[in-house]
This record gives C-alpha cells, structure tokens and sequence, in this order.
C-alpha cells in the first residue's frame, strides 16, 4: 500500500499473491496423494486420504516451528532432492548414447516450435520462478540486501539448470535405463517426496506471511505497526493460509492435476507480479526520492524491456485463449 500509495493498489497485489501461492499449495497437495498411495501401498490409503495425511503434516511443521525451523525443514528437503536428483541424473546423462544428436535433433512437434514455445511458457514460469516468500527469506537474511538478492538469484536459476539437464536426460533417452533399476525408483520417491515438502512448505510461508499481515492490519489502527516481524505465524493465519488449497486438493485428489491452474499462475499472475509490478514500484520509489514533486516517467532499457516482455507475453495468451475457445465449447 505505502509503496504503491494506493489502498486498492496494494490489496490488489496481495491477492495476487495469495493466488498464486495457494494454487502451488493445492498443486503439491493434490499430486502428494497418490504418491503416498503409491510409495506406502501397505497403508491401504486412497488420494483423498494421502493428500489429508500430507496437508496435515505441513499445517504441523506450520504451526510448531518458528520460521527458523520452517527454513531448516526446507534445507533439509532441498539436501534429501538435490542428492537424489544426482543420484539418477548423473547416470543418466552417461547413458544418453548420442549427445550431440540430441541437441541437434528436430523438433517432433507439427505446430512449429514457435507454438510450442508459446504454449509452453506459462508452465515455465510458474516452475521457475522463485516462489513469494521474499518476506520470510528477508527476515530470515536479517533484511541484508546482498544476501537477499544473491539467495533469490541463485533460488530461480539453480531450478531451470536442473530443468535443462533432466530435459536433456529424457530426450536422450539416459532416463529409461535409470530408473528401470531399484535404486533409480527409490531415487525418484525421495525426490519427489522432497520437492513436494519444500514447495509446500514455502508456500505456507507465504500464504501465512500475508494473513498475518492482514489480520495485524484489521485490528489496529494506522498509528500502529501493522507489519510487526514475528517468529512464529499465528494459528489463524496458518488455518486461513491451508484450507482453500486444501479444501480444492481433497476434491480433486481422485482424478485432477491442477495443471491449469499452473498455466493460469504463469499465462498471468506472474506477468503481474514479476513484470509489471517491479516496474511500477520503481517508479514509485523514484518518485518518493524526488519528494513527490512533478516527476517525469523515466524508463530504462530493462524496464522497457520487461515491459514490454510482460505485455507481449500476456497478449499472446489472451490470443491463445481467445483462439481455442471453440474448441473448449465443441
């Protein structure tokens, strides 16, 4: 609100942010169910079952730890993946028998990879960005600028390089003979296992950072601090944060994906906040520097071309979704 100088403005953003973070969650929750079935079959569980098991686990972890012991949960859980990522990546990338003709190879798509491309990029946004836990990541760094920007930089790239690689495996075929083994199974399980646990729990974090925020704003007045730093998330904030996502998990546990709703976070809520936002926060502060006098609208070469990035990317999925709609309807 304060940087935006707009009430609207700044609810606005945090709805957005909220959405986005609440569809990730029900994403991992809904995708959590059938791989507990499938990783404990002795349990006799069913999805709907997984998914509550798992949903509760991570209200657990919400509610006991302080945002501390959330991070090292989260650590914990990017060691168990990165280990077994490697674990079945490195053999893979030995067995792909023809290297370069996989780089080289054509694209098997009849589109063009120019569609293809296209349609792929809100899923790729929305895998590769870093997820809206910045509050918690700053207050964790000690509101260190350097350490935070560093930590967000390394956090969004060190995903699309293992995106790249696993990319490579499978088009090369080194997958297959991987996870045909045990070891290459039980590899897999654990890193999927892991994946599931440090997304959800970020984006916990998130969800309860923000009701925090809003509950604190309700019940004091403008005088007051509204954004007090806090170690622990309230239990409301916590039960407000998880049931949505996990009322829609459990709904859809027996035969949904949610991959849409991935499309939709990356076609447009990430435009949003990772495009245009920064921009119009930008200017804001600039214009607050200059004491809120008559200030021109200055855009740099990055601004203009993220600008401009944002609105070409948001176009062509309105087009996209405009054009299919006959299709939707038959």
């Amino acid at each position: 609100d304060i940087a935006l100088k707009s009430e609207v403005a700044g609810t606005v953003m945090a709805g957005t942010s909220l959405v986005s973070n609440a569809l990730f969650l029900a994403f991992g929750f809904v995708h959590a169910g059938p791989l507990l079935v499938n990783t404990f079959p002795e349990l006799g569980l069913n999805p709907t079952m997984g998914a509550s098991a798992f949903a509760a686990v991570i209200a657990l972890f919400s509610l006991t730890q302080t945002n501390k012991g959330l991070a090292t949960i989260t650590n914990a859980a990017a060691m168990v993946l990165f280990s077994s990522f490697a674990s079945i990546l490195l053999p893979s990338l030995a067995n792909v028998a023809d290297p370069m003709g996989t780089f080289l190879a054509p694209g098997t798509n009849s589109d063009g990879f120019a569609t293809v491309a296209a349609s792929a990029v809100p899923l790729l946004l929305s895998s590769l960005t870093y997820q809206n836990i910045v509050p918690s990541i700053t207050k964790l760094l000690d509101f260190d600028r350097t350490k935070t920007t560093a930590a967000i930089a390394i956090g969004s790239c060190i995903p699309m390089l293992m995106y790249i690689a696993w990319s490579y495996a499978v088009l090369g075929g080194g997958l297959d003979n991987s996870m045909a083994s045990g070891a290459g199974a039980a590899a897999f399980t654990a890193f999927s296992i892991s994946a599931l646990v440090g997304s959800s729990v970020a984006a916990v974090m998130s969800l309860a950072e923000e009701c925090d925020s809003i509950i604190a704003s309700l019940s004091t007045d403008d005088s007051t601090d509204i954004c007090p730093v806090q170690d622990r998330f309230s239990f409301p904030a916590v039960a407000i944060s998880m049931s949505i996502p996990t009322a829609a998990a459990i709904a859809l546990a027996e035969g949904g994906d949610l991959t849409g709703a991935l499309h939709f976070n990356g076609a447009f809520i990430t435009p949003l906040l990772y495009g245009l936002l920064p921009i119009l926060l930008f200017q804001s502060v600039q214009k607050k520097e200059n004491n809120d006098g008559d200030f021109p609208i200055s855009l740099s070469l990055p601004q203009v071309c993220l600008g401009a990035g944002t609105i070409m990317a948001l176009g062509q999925e309105v087009v996209q979704d405009l054009t299919s709609l006959p299709n939707l309807m038959g």
